[in-house]
């Protein structure tokens, strides 16, 4: 489920100079896109050797989502600068059983790895992929039954390099889509050699929002002439010696 926002901010970072031509106003639009993943997918690995190839048995997930952002609309002004970020946190939890199959007071062993991989990708323009790689491990060592619970969370936030575009990439009507992709895996990487083992990828999370932020000037048909705010400030100024004027008598 998406949730979106629309805001604005808007900054007078200099208006104008008494010799000097009128300056345009700096201006800043932007927009947001929350983005979630939440999964009560257990993910189970019960076989900690490897395939013909030489790959390891595992279990995976992936899930995909698609956001967008609005462009700029240069009907606004004349746009000098974009900024593109996202904030996002993640949890994730690993857990291995093992106990041993002779049923007798001897050691079992089991060890593996639960593993989530985010990634976010503008795709028009296309953009690199920004990555963050997790994982969590699990090892027991105990008598007949083993089971061992590790759990973390963290922080994923980035801002994408723009620096290969230029402004007119982001002009436009059309909207800005962005690809969310988590890659989840579970490793079983030992068992005993009497043990029965499993390894299990579970308390998965990802959300958080991306931003766009747009830097523009707005045209000087928009922005007062110096002789207006002159005026102004000279009317202001009468009208305060006025008030102290009538004060004093």
């Amino acid at each position: 489920m998406y949730i979106k926002r629309f805001f604005i901010s808007a900054g007078f970072l200099a208006l104008c100079s008494a010799g000097a031509p009128a300056n345009a106003a700096i201006m800043t639009i932007g927009d947001m896109v929350s983005f979630s993943f939440d999964s009560y997918d257990t993910l189970y690995d019960r076989n900690p050797g490897q395939d013909p190839n030489g790959n390891n048995y595992l279990a995976s997930m992936r899930d995909v989502q698609a956001v967008s952002l609005e462009r700029f609309d240069n009907a606004l002004g004349n746009l000098l600068d974009v900024d593109i970020w996202f904030e996002s946190a993640w949890s994730l939890a690993s857990t291995v059983h093992s106990y041993d199959t002779r049923w007798r007071n001897r050691t079992a062993s089991g060890a593996g790895r639960s593993v989530s991989n985010q990634a976010v990708r503008m795709i028009d323009p296309d953009r690199a992929v920004e990555r963050n790689h997790e994982v969590v491990s699990s090892n027991c060592r105990d008598t007949q039954r083993c089971r061992d619970v590790n759990r973390d969370t963290g922080a994923f936030n980035a801002a994408l390099d723009l620096s290969s575009f230029t402004l007119a990439d982001f002009i436009g009507s059309d909207a800005l889509n962005f690809r969310l992709v988590r890659n989840l895996k579970a490793d079983l990487t030992r068992c005993g050699r009497f043990d029965s083992c499993y390894l299990k990828n579970s308390r998965n999370a990802w959300h958080g929002d991306i931003f766009v932020n747009y830097t523009y000037s707005v045209s000087e048909s928009e922005v007062p002439e110096p002789s207006v705010v002159a005026l102004m400030g000279l009317g202001l100024l009468g009208l305060g010696a006025s008030r102290l004027l009538q004060r004093n008598s």
